[in-house]
């Protein structure tokens, strides 16, 4: 229950929640009509994209547990507050390590592979203080899917996941305040939340005192966000800006 996060293994676990056949078939039908576009006789009329075949990598000929859709890579994201940007934007410094692996498959697929993405914390696209949180390096696949490459940095604390679980979205940050609002509302004693000494543990008065803590602390969250400009992590996984 309290081990830490390997960013790497959940995005294992998203695949195989969401993996369906279908979506086997249509990788392979992705693989075919690529296939196509690089006939000789397509070459020509295709040329963009037999250029790009250069920049991108394969999918037939790499190891497929380290292949992972966008939809995936978008799931873990929101759920751990990650950014997946290009690898530009990262201001981390990326190891030697990552850079003999890319000449590798260069070497291997007979590429220049471009275009690669880092999956990692805001911080590390904000700042460039050493931060020693994880971090993945992808390259782009011809059927737009990512090519895990390396992985760097130490695993997330076990708690990462509960600790950011309101800022995923709006609706979870709604049940959270509902949530909280509950767990102090049962706690209130009887004399705290109406004169009447006669009342009842359960009664119409707690059910009122609910609400009003519900507006008030609602109240307090959004000027909260406003104010020290948060967004949900939905909005910011493929958020370039600081």
């Amino acid at each position: 229950m309290f081990k830490k996060i390997n960013i790497t293994s959940e995005l294992i676990k998203e695949r195989r929640k969401i993996f369906k056949a279908e979506d086997f078939i249509l990788d392979e039908v992705k693989s075919i009509l690529n296939s196509n576009l690089l006939k000789e006789a397509n070459i020509l009329e295709n040329l963009k994209f037999y250029k790009k075949t250069f920049e991108l990598l394969d999918e037939e000929s790499l190891d497929r547990n380290f292949i992972f859709r966008p939809e995936e890579i978008k799931t873990i994201c929101i759920k751990y507050r990650l950014r997946f940007l290009d690898s530009q934007f990262y201001k981390g410094e990326i190891p030697y390590e990552s850079v003999l692996k890319i000449k590798d498959l260069n070497t291997k697929h007979h590429k220049d592979l471009k275009g690669f993405k880092v999956l990692a914390t805001k911080e590390n696209f904000s700042q460039k203080e050493k931060n020693n949180s994880p971090a993945l390096l992808f390259s782009k696949t011809l059927t737009g899917n990512y090519y895990l490459v390396h992985t760097w940095g130490s695993e997330f604390k076990w708690y990462r996941k509960l600790f950011l679980f309101p800022i995923r979205t709006f609706e979870t940050l709604f049940l959270s305040i509902a949530f909280l609002t509950l767990l102090i509302d049962l706690t209130l004693p009887v004399r705290w939340i109406t004169l009447d000494h006669s009342a009842p543990y359960w009664c119409g008065y707690r059910i009122a005192t609910y609400f009003h803590l519900l507006i008030f602390i609602s109240g307090f969250t959004v000027y909260f966000t406003f104010a020290f400009n948060k967004n949900f992590s939905k909005s910011e996984w493929n958020n370039d800006g600081t």
